[in-house]
């Protein structure tokens, strides 16, 4: 359809002459076609145009559901059979899929989901024993695959697109202050002076998994994850390929992105990469431990095994409090890296991008409420402060 001859109406699938006012509407499911008169004559009404669209959908409905009588939870299996092996989600995001399905959906849906449209769901959501959250996350399950029945041409229609979130209070977002943050690290290089090896070495562990999340603003399965072999010292730059493997009967150390989205390549400093060298040579000449380039940057060399994540939190959290700062999580340096950006006037778009976000919209929704006064009050840029 040329669209320099017409334009999109607020109407889905429906357009109209720029010229000449009369409407088409247009399909693209189960074939690409488009309908412009009727009797020979030309739509001239919206009205008559939403009505013949919408007789056109519910015929391909009607037909795709002789061709598709699999129950919820076959299709689901399908679904989740995708989810894995095609496009390749991450342990976690998998394990919370399913574990969704298995506590609220799993042999509860007894008609099938051709036959299925908004009311039925929203009374099916409204009536879960659970909170407004866990609804919310439920919602977004199910859109997501609704969404793939649609490309898979098993509905015409996503039947939930229109169930709005249930009302949640906000959690507040923690991050750290520039005093804080300076703090912090002031704790932690005190450390490094130590004449004990193991405190040395617990503290400057602790330096670069903090300067990691801080620089890069990527999830903290990615920051463990990391190999010494993602850096490239010539191109300044860093490749976020993996996530841990939080699968503890996998034989595997890593696992995949949370969306191929994720995977990415990252500008960084020279002063981030002079760090991590740094601390490469401590391993090797200072505690002599083996380490290659393929190895992983927070690899446990006395249990053969990346450091678990009780593990990385417990010293985290010693130093937040030596330092008398907040405690946040690890992955609220993601959080402090994004204001920190923000407060340098940074544009979101090129945020998202960098934290690996499939979506601008994820990024404006999660961080756009950040107040100018907010801002203000968040870091400079990140090599100001170690």
């Amino acid at each position: 359809m040329d669209m320099k001859v017409y334009r999109k109406t607020r109407y889905q699938n429906i357009y109209q002459h720029i010229k000449n006012k009369n409407y088409v509407i247009s399909m693209s499911k189960p074939v690409k076609t488009s309908i412009s008169r009727i009797d020979n004559k030309k739509i001239s009404s919206l009205d008559e145009a939403m009505k013949i669209r919408d007789n056109v959908l519910i015929k391909q409905q009607k037909a795709l559901e002789t061709i598709h009588k699999e129950d919820f939870d076959t299709l689901w299996d399908k679904y989740m059979f995708d989810c894995k092996y095609i496009k390749k989600l991450a342990y976690n995001s998998l394990l919370r899929k399913e574990k969704d399905y298995n506590k609220y959906l799993k042999q509860k849906i007894a008609k099938p989901i051709a036959k299925t449209n908004q009311e039925f769901w929203s009374q099916y959501l409204d009536e879960l024993q659970c909170s407004n959250k866990q609804k919310n996350e439920i919602l977004k399950k199910l859109k997501a695959f609704f969404n793939w029945c649609i490309q898979n041409d098993i509905l015409i229609n996503n039947p939930i697109n229109k169930i709005q979130k249930y009302k949640v209070s906000k959690s507040e977002m923690l991050y750290w202050t520039p005093d804080e943050l300076k703090s912090f690290l002031d704790a932690v290089n005190h450390d490094l002076n130590s004449n004990k090896i193991e405190t040395k070495r617990i503290a400057y562990l602790v330096k670069i998994l903090t300067l990691i999340g801080f620089n890069l603003g990527d999830r903290i399965g990615e920051t463990r994850a990391l190999t010494f072999d993602c850096i490239s010292v010539e191109n300044q730059t860093l490749k976020i390929l993996h996530s841990i493997n939080y699968d503890r009967s996998s034989d595997d150390f890593l696992s995949n992105t949370k969306t191929y989205h994720s995977q990415r390549v990252i500008d960084i400093s020279s002063k981030l990469i002079e760090e991590i060298q740094k601390y490469r040579e401590f391993l090797k000449h200072e505690i002599g431990y083996n380490v290659k380039d393929k190895s992983m940057i927070f690899f446990n060399y006395k249990t053969n095994k990346p450091y678990c994540d009780v593990t990385l939190r417990k010293h985290f959290h010693r130093y937040c409090e030596k330092a008398k700062v907040s405690k946040i999580r690890l992955y609220d340096l993601r959080h402090t890296y994004v204001a920190t950006m923000m407060m340098e006037g940074k544009e979101l778009y090129h945020i998202s991008e960098r934290i690996g976000h499939n979506n601008y919209s994820t990024t404006v929704n999660k961080y756009g409420h950040l107040s100018n006064e907010v801002r203000k009050e968040i870091a400079q840029t990140t090599d100001k402060y170690y």
